[in-house]
């Protein structure tokens, strides 16, 4: 008799839990969990509602069956966004966090200026100067048949914008041109029009440190008027006046 109540306990259980089991699924796919809302974080130059367009139409699906790694993909077709990531706050929003691309430098182009992040990637065209304060590279040309969003494959810009990758950040502000030439030498002029010549290296952290050392040094200060040029292909500042 034991034995027997205990088999339909067991039963009751199981059937109690298949309940509850399709009651859950069921309340799942109610209009509870259907997407009401869609926030963007993280935006700066791009605006929420650019986003929102990207994404096409998301509300009113149920946010279980919301595949959010397609809505990242989507996200990151923008020229201005590096990264996306799209997570789900339950019940009924979908929250979109962002990571915007950088502007970087400035390329002169024959139609204006193009804006670049450190990935080489077209940020914008501008037909005038931009107001956004960025080194500017030259001996770097743009092709015409790419445009935002896209990256330039070019070995200067790769070099030029290596260097500007590996400066440290209190020199970033002090360079004003990054110039590659057709034999793949490169040099940096200073906001303060003095030529800083690099070389052939791929490995500019070693120089830019050397070259900030110097720039703050007292002695570099009181002849800094007299310099035209600091010489860095040997690895040692040699001032040339």
């Amino acid at each position: 008799m034991a034995h027997t109540r205990s088999n339909t306990f067991w039963i009751y259980a199981a059937a109690l839990i298949c309940l509850i089991a399709v009651g859950l699924y069921m309340f799942s796919k109610s209009d509870f969990f259907n997407v009401e809302e869609v926030r963007a974080e993280g935006l700066s130059n791009v605006t929420e509602n650019e986003v929102l367009q990207l994404l096409g139409t998301v509300k009113g699906e149920n946010i279980f069956l919301t595949d959010t790694e397609a809505l990242a993909m989507k996200v990151k077709l923008h020229p201005l966004i590096d990264q996306a990531q799209v997570e789900k706050e339950l019940p009924a929003t979908l929250v979109i966090k962002v990571q915007e691309r950088v502007p970087a430098a400035m390329i002169l182009n024959s139609d204006g200026v193009v804006v670049v992040d450190l990935q080489g990637v077209i940020l914008k065209f501008y037909d005038s100067w931009p107001a956004e304060d960025n080194p500017v590279l030259t001996g770097v040309e743009v092709p015409e048949t790419i445009g935002p969003g896209q990256k330039i494959d070019n070995v200067n810009l790769n070099k030029a914008l290596l260097l500007l990758g590996q400066a440290p950040a209190e020199l970033l502000p002090l360079i004003g041109e990054v110039h590659s030439t057709t034999d793949g030498q490169i040099s940096l002029y200073l906001t303060s029009g003095i030529e800083v010549k690099i070389g052939f290296d791929t490995e500019f952290t070693e120089k830019l440190k050397l070259l900030q050392e110097l720039l703050n040094s007292e002695e570099y200060k009181t002849v800094e008027k007299a310099i035209q040029y600091i010489d860095l292909t040997a690895g040692k500042p040699v001032l040339g006046r």
